[in-house]
């Protein structure tokens, strides 16, 4: 593949996913993994207990994908409406290495809409946008009551373009609002591999809209933290490898299943 002129790459990526997810998993063909995910979701979402249902959180999955299909597996075995990956699919982001990632989720069989958060090593943005999907997006349910807003911090800041996308989507209009990027935001346990700019805004931000649920990866551990009353996760478990020494969390290979029941939000670790 690597022999393939640079100018036909798009096309050829494009036209593979189109096929993966057209007829691998019954999803339109819609340009991009973040369209045809999306599209699917709004069925799920139509039959979905109001009162019980979840979504699973991961994240760091470069360089491993046995491991990752693993993950896929555990998390599609809870039955979630979606997974959301906290980002790190590829170690440089190329063409190639994207379409290597959309075919290790297509030999996953059974999977529920996939979403991405772009993470650092994502480094081609109009191609990952092309492929992937939105730098921030947002998903939105008025009949479950949710919304989680996702925007990109891979350059290990919230800028304002960021910050003003959170402070809009955030607006109060449904009781669970989850927040969500790549790097977590300095604080004790997280002192190293986290960001400062933007940090002070962000967590006022949490707070003052009532925010229930900070999703994080980056650092390849589990880890936990309360910031402003906010539950605040680092889920980096996916299948890159594990970060031993100078954390605070646990070093293990896991994802984490996020739950809703009858209004409140909780969490469980599962190891892998």
């Amino acid at each position: 593949m690597s022999r393939l002129p640079n100018k036909y790459w798009f096309i050829y990526v494009t036209v593979v996913i189109a096929v993966l997810f057209s007829f691998g998993h019954g999803m339109a063909a819609s340009g991009t993994l973040h369209a045809a995910s999306l599209a699917s979701l709004e069925k799920r979402i139509a039959a979905a207990n109001v009162d019980d249902w979840r979504f699973v959180f991961l994240g760091d999955s470069r360089g491993n994908d046995e491991k990752f299909k693993e993950a896929l597996r555990r998390a599609a075995e809870f039955d979630p409406l979606f997974i959301l990956h906290g980002g790190d699919i590829a170690e440089k982001g190329t063409a190639a290495e994207l379409l290597h990632f959309m075919k290790v989720v297509h030999e996953v069989s059974g999977l529920p809409p996939l979403f991405i958060v772009r993470g650092n090593h994502e480094t081609d943005v109009g191609l990952y946008e092309k492929i992937i999907g939105p730098l921030n997006f947002t998903l939105d349910s008025q009949r479950l009551g949710f919304r989680l807003v996702a925007v990109d911090n891979a350059g290990y800041a919230l800028k304002e373009k960021e910050l003003a996308y959170l402070a809009t989507m955030l607006d109060q209009s449904r009781p669970i609002q989850v927040v969500s990027m790549h790097i977590p935001p300095l604080t004790d346990r997280w002192s190293k591999h986290s960001f400062t700019e933007g940090k002070n805004e962000l967590v006022s931000l949490m707070a003052d809209r009532k925010v229930r649920l900070g999703l994080f990866s980056h650092i390849h551990q589990f880890d936990n933290d309360v910031i402003k009353g906010i539950p605040c996760i680092v889920s980096g478990g996916a299948g890159a490898s594990l970060t031993w020494f100078g954390y605070s969390g646990e070093a293990a290979y896991h994802i984490v299943v996020v739950e809703v029941k009858m209004g409140k939000v909780s969490y469980r670790v599962v190891r892998l």
